[in-house]
C-alpha cells in the first residue's frame, strides 16, 4: 500500500480511539468515538471478541476513524496530527497529490456537505485516489458510501467487496452490503451480510436491529422479536433496540405504545454524548407522532432527520418527501393550536 497502512495481522481492521486529534476535530467536529469498556478492559470498536486491547506500539504511522456521517477519515499515528505522506504521488486536477490521507479527508468534507455538485467532485477525487492506491481502505469505503447515496447500488457493492478484501473484520462494511442487497431485493444475501456484521461486533445493537427490521418487512414477527430481545440484553437503553421494539408495536397497529417508547428513549449517554443510532429512529417517531396528533413532535423529528441528508435512509425515501411531511406537520400543529385557542375563548 502506498498510503496509510494498518497492521492487519494485529489490528484485523480499523481501530478507533476515545479522543481524536485537534487536526480532525477542526475539520470533522462530529467524529464518532468507538472505545468501550467491559469489566476492567477497554476495547476498540473493531476488536470486540479479542482477549486483549492492543498496545499502541502495533499501530503504524497512519490512523483511521469514522465521522458521525459514517465516512472514514485519516490522521497520523495514534490519531494525532496530519496523516503521513504517501510513498508516491499522483496528479489530480492539475495538482500533484502527495498525501492520500489529506486528499481523502478533503473529499469527505465535500461529501458531508450533501451538496450534489460537491458530491460529484468528491466522487471524482475518490475515484482518482482509488486508481492510485486501490488498497487504501478509506478510498474504497467512502466511494462505496458515495455511490450508495447516488443510488448506484451495484457500483457501491463493488467498492464494499474490495473494502472487505482490504479490511475483512470491519463490521460496518457488511451492514452496508446488507442494506444494498435489500434495496436490490436479494434478501438471502442481505441476511448473510447482516449476520456477518453481528458476528464481527457482538456488543453493539445496530446490526441486530437491521436483521429484526428485515424480518419485520418480511412479516416474520417472531423471528424479529428474537433479534430485538438480543439487542436489549446487550443494551436495554440502546436507541436501536428501542426502535426495534417500537417497530413491533407499529406492526401490531399500536401506534400510541410505539410513540411512548420513542418519547422515553434517551439519545444521549450518562456523559451527555449522543449515542450512535440508526437515523430511521426520527422517521418512525415522526410518523407515530403524526398518527396520534402530536404534530409539534412530528415536525421536530422530521427536522432532526433532515440533518442527516447523507444517511442511507434517503436512498429509500426522498428528501423532498420528508421536507413535505415536515411542512405538513408544522401546518397541522398551527391549525391544532388555533383550534385549541378558539375552544378556550369559547368557554
Amino acid at each position: 500500500m502506498r498510503t496509510i497502512s494498518l497492521l492487519k495481522e494485529y489490528l484485523q481492521g480499523i481501530n478507533f480511539a476515545k479522543s481524536l486529534c485537534i487536526f480532525l476535530l477542526l475539520i470533522f467536529p462530529n467524529i464518532t468515538f468507538a472505545q468501550f469498556k467491559i469489566g476492567d478492559s477497554e476495547y476498540a470498536g473493531i476488536l470486540w471478541g479479542e482477549n486483549d486491547f492492543l498496545d499502541p506500539e502495533f499501530y503504524q504511522d497512519g490512523s483511521l476513524a469514522r465521522s458521525e456521517q459514517d465516512f472514514i477519515v485519516a490522521a497520523g499515528r495514534h490519531w494525532k496530527g496530519a496523516p503521513p505522506p504517501s510513498k508516491a504521488s499522483f496528479e489530480y486536477d492539475g495538482k500533484q497529490i502527495t498525501n492520500s490521507g489529506i486528499f481523502n479527508n478533503e473529499a469527505v468534507g465535500l461529501l458531508q456537505s450533501a451538496d450534489p455538485k460537491k458530491r460529484e467532485k468528491a466522487i471524482s477525487m475518490l475515484e482518482a485516489g482509488m486508481r492510485f492506491d486501490p488498497s487504501f481502505f478509506a478510498f474504497r469505503y467512502n466511494l462505496g458510501r458515495a455511490y450508495h447515496i447516488e443510488k448506484k447500488y451495484q457500483k457501491a457493492i463493488f467498492q464494499y467487496e474490495y473494502a472487505i478484501a482490504e479490511v475483512p473484520k470491519y463490521y460496518r462494511t457488511y451492514m452496508h452490503l446488507g442494506v444494498l442487497y435489500e434495496l436490490l431485493n436479494e434478501q438471502i444475501q442481505a441476511v448473510i451480510y447482516y449476520k456477518k456484521a453481528v458476528e464481527l461486533n457482538q456488543f453493539q445493537t445496530e446490526a441486530l436491529v437491521l436483521l429484526a427490521e428485515h424480518y419485520i418487512r418480511t412479516d416474520l414477527k417472531n423471528r424479529a422479536q428474537i433479534y430485538i430481545k438480543k439487542a436489549l440484553t446487550i443494551d436495554q437503553n440502546s436507541p436501536d433496540a428501542k426502535l426495534g421494539l417500537a417497530r413491533l408495536e407499529i406492526m401490531g397497529g399500536r401506534d400510541y405504545y410505539a410513540y411512548k417508547i420513542f418519547r422515553n428513549t434517551d439519545l444521549y449517554d450518562d456523559q451527555g454524548k449522543k449515542r450512535p443510532y440508526n437515523k430511521k429512529f426520527h422517521f418512525y417517531f415522526a410518523e407515530t407522532a403524526s398518527k396520534i396528533g402530536d404534530y409539534v413532535t412530528a415536525a421536530k423529528e422530521y427536522d432532526e432527520l433532515l440533518k442527516y441528508p447523507n444517511d442511507p435512509f434517503f436512498t429509500e425515501f426522498s428528501l423532498k418527501i420528508i421536507e413535505r411531511r415536515r411542512d405538513l406537520a408544522k401546518r397541522f400543529a398551527e391549525i391544532k393550536a388555533a383550534d385549541e385557542e378558539a375552544e378556550k375563548e369559547g368557554q
